[in-house]
């Protein structure tokens, strides 16, 4: 056990020091912000605008169905029911309440899926962009999503105009 301490450090060190040799390697380097991009670009505010013209009205009939809700719920709160019209406006609220969400569940999942089929479009054309510009300016390495990068190597916003441009 004593013989593989001295080993493990000497391992630990090397590895240490052949980092900076690494990284002297890479003569320029970019970051993306991709949430930046998929909120900014116009492709992705197309998209915004695509879905929402795709899901809204499903959204809004959903919106009527809460109300209906809030309005069935007010009724029974006010306590000015008889029996019979209090059991009946119990069971449309639960009904009402299993059918909102049941719709809403499977409004979710649809919408979901169509983002994903739309930003996985734009996460494509983002990469060749990135791609092609990496190539023409001579970037060594290009990173999406940091904890913290300097803003001198942040070029989200030439990423976006050449998205833009397309």
């Amino acid at each position: 056990m004593k013989s593989t301490l001295p080993r493990l450090a000497a391992a630990a060190l090397a590895a240490v020091l052949a980092l900076p040799a690494a990284a002297d390697g890479v003569q320029k380097l970019g970051f993306i912000d991709t949430e930046r991009v998929y909120q900014e670009s116009t492709q992705a505010q197309r998209i915004q605008t695509t879905l929402q013209s795709e899901f809204g009205s499903r959204q809004q009939a959903l919106q009527r169905l809460r109300d209906q809700g809030i309005a069935l719920k007010t009724r029974l709160d006010q306590g000015r029911l008889n029996a019979a019209e209090r059991r009946r406006t119990e069971q449309q609220l639960i009904e009402l309440d299993r059918n909102l969400r049941r719709q809403a569940a499977q409004l979710t999942e649809e919408y979901n899926l169509r983002r994903n089929e739309e930003f996985a479009a734009l996460q494509q054309t983002a990469n060749r962009v990135i791609t092609d510009l990496a190539r023409r300016d001579g970037y060594d390495l290009i990173i999406q999503d940091a904890i913290f990068v300097n803003s001198r190597f942040d070029i989200t916003d030439e990423v976006i105009r050449a998205l833009n441009s397309q």
